[in-house]
């Protein structure tokens, strides 16, 4: 990561609700339909190609790379990339979008000083090791594990202590877990006072409810862990459950910058305090 005393601020707009982000929609569907148009100019017909730009995380100038296989296709017979998983950086670390965000958020906005405690929540991810290299200690804790409450009855928990962690992180995970509700509260309990909760996960930001995908949508019948697939596809009802499950503020934050290789539409990080 870049020193903390040298970053750029995330460019991105905050939401807390549906109705704030449709409103935001109305007063920007020209600047919107421009972007559009320009990222529909760089579709093309070749497996990849590249762009001038600068990483944020890493501050300098670089090209990104993009591929286009899967991508939406225009009528010519071009495509245009999948943005979110693609725009990869060509630091040792290969970061997409979403990943180079991830990393700009907790920089420039969250904060990641040298005696932070850290969770990582979740399988491992791309931006791991910049985390590590940044944090005073990091803890790997991949799913909920049956244990025991203070109240001596057994329960679906993180195995850590309350007030563990000064932050924890989740890069695409939290709709792989079929107990989501009850994730979400044992994260808040394991954060220490003014904690911060910082996450990527696929989103569907026109869907105002979230929809349980996996077969058996009883949490109390189906233990909370990693799944194949899709638990949940996630919509803004997100929100309500994460100041449901404790947490004071929580935001959706919707970034784009051609320059800092955060191309594309729908491009969303999550932040919650508790």
């Amino acid at each position: 990561m870049a020193d903390a005393d040298l970053h750029v601020h995330l460019p991105a707009t905050s939401f807390v609700s549906l109705a704030e982000f449709e409103e935001w929609l109305r007063t920007m569907q020209p600047r919107l339909d421009a972007r559009y148009a320009f990222e529909r100019d760089l579709a093309s017909a070749d497996p990849e190609f590249s762009r001038d730009g600068t990483c944020a995380p890493c501050l300098r100038r670089m090209r990104f790379t993009c591929r286009t296989e899967g991508g939406e296709a225009t009528e010519d017979g071009r495509r245009i990339p999948n943005w979110r998983e693609q725009m990869t950086c060509d630091c040792e670390d290969h970061l997409n979008n979403r990943s180079r965000a991830l990393l700009h958020y907790l920089d420039a906005e969250a904060g990641l000083p040298a005696w932070s405690r850290v969770l990582l929540f979740g399988r491992p991810a791309a931006t791991d090791r910049r985390i590590e290299a940044r944090a005073g200690e990091t803890c790997r804790i991949r799913c909920l594990a049956l244990g025991w409450t203070k109240e001596g009855t057994r329960a679906y928990r993180i195995q850590a202590a309350s007030g563990a962690f000064h932050l924890v992180v989740s890069s695409d995970y939290l709709h792989q877990v079929p107990s989501l509700r009850t994730a979400l509260a044992e994260l808040n309990r394991v954060l220490a006072p003014g904690g911060q909760f910082v996450f990527t996960v696929p989103f569907h930001y026109r869907a105002p409810r979230s929809v349980a995908t996996w077969n058996n949508p009883s949490e109390a019948v189906r233990p909370p862990r990693e799944i194949s697939g899709e638990a949940y596809a996630l919509g803004w009802d997100l929100l309500e459950w994460l100041r449901e499950a404790g947490f004071a503020d929580a935001r959706a934050h919707l970034y784009w910058s051609d320059e800092l290789g955060y191309c594309g539409f729908g491009n969303f990080i999550f932040s919650a305090t508790n």
